[in-house]
């Protein structure tokens, strides 16, 4: 049975391929040879189609080989599912100007306000990276967490990836985090320099004022940026994110409110591959700010280097 399939599947090609099964009847081959794709992509390109395997979607390419932000189409998100939304009376009020249509009770997103989102939340991004800022990864959905640690991965020291949100880590985390060993921060370090100036162990009104800020504050723990991949699972997350005043970067659904992120990315958070490419193309924009701020960082050591040796030669 599986063999007349395959003759069935293989007669809708070319001529050339159905003169192939004529000849080789008498193979239990499960899957034509590869120059019968090769020959429906030579039938394809004289139709006037230009897609093939490199630049179509593949769903394994979302999480190692996601596009860039200026390469990304929306034929990339169509296939990993983005478009599908909630079903009609569950669409949110504010979420309608994102919605293309509706078909069989279901809500369709329309794709091209999610191309020009994504694109500026990932210009966002790179933004911040390539300041010195740290981007905080936020996903919960099953099936996601690679995508989270994978791409908190590609911004190096800036970037970072929470799977479980526990409720006051930037409201409250001199509380949550306090049973953690935390590193030392600046007015730590100012401390210690003020109590080995002072070898008597004495410390006077001046040490204790400048030893006073050295207690952990939540302003320790304040990412500079927070990327939502699934915000109705962490609205706790979004809560604080919105009270200490840090910028967001959402996938909105057409069930959630565009307004309760900084950056609203009109896409479906329920599917895992769309989830993926999202994160994906945000984890490439921050890598490519990363890169600026090496670059950056370079140039500015070899700068002062230049100066040093200036000054050295006039003395």
């Amino acid at each position: 049975m599986l063999e007349k399939v395959e003759q069935r599947r293989a007669a809708r090609l070319t001529g050339k391929s159905r003169l192939w099964l004529s000849r080789n009847r008498t193979r239990t081959r499960l899957t034509p040879p590869a120059h019968l794709w090769e020959l429906a992509a030579d039938v394809f390109e004289r139709l006037g189609s230009t897609q093939s395997r490199d630049n179509t979607f593949q769903p394994h390419h979302s999480l190692h080989r996601p596009p860039a932000p200026a390469d990304l189409t929306t034929s990339h998100l169509v296939a990993a599912g983005a478009h599908l939304g909630h079903a009609r009376q569950h669409s949110h009020r504010s979420a309608l100007p994102l919605v293309y249509g509706t078909r069989a009770g279901v809500s369709y997103i329309d794709l091209r306000q999610t191309l020009p989102a994504l694109r500026r939340a990932a210009q966002v991004v790179k933004g911040v990276v390539e300041r010195d800022g740290k981007v905080l990864f936020v996903g919960s959905l099953k099936g996601t967490e690679s995508a989270v640690w994978v791409n908190a991965k590609r911004l190096g020291e800036n970037g970072y990836g929470v799977t479980k949100w526990l409720p006051g880590t930037i409201s409250n985390a001199k509380e949550v985090f306090g049973w953690s060993e935390i590193p030392a921060t600046v007015n730590a370090a100012e401390a210690v320099d003020a109590a080995a100036a002072n070898p008597n162990g004495r410390a006077t009104g001046r040490d204790r004022r400048s030893a006073a800020p050295a207690k952990l504050t939540p302003l320790s723990f304040k990412p500079d940026l927070l990327v939502l991949l699934s915000p109705t699972l962490n609205r706790h997350a979004l809560r604080e994110a919105t009270q200490n005043q840090v910028p967001t970067i959402g996938i909105i659904d057409t069930d959630l409110d565009p307004r309760s992120v900084t950056y609203a990315i009109p896409a479906n958070d329920d599917s895992p591959r769309a989830v993926e490419l999202i994160a994906g193309v945000l984890g490439m924009a921050g890598k490519d700010g990363l890169r600026a701020k090496n670059e950056r960082v370079a140039r500015e050591a070899a700068r002062l280097a230049s100066f040093d040796r200036r000054q050295s030669r006039e003395y």
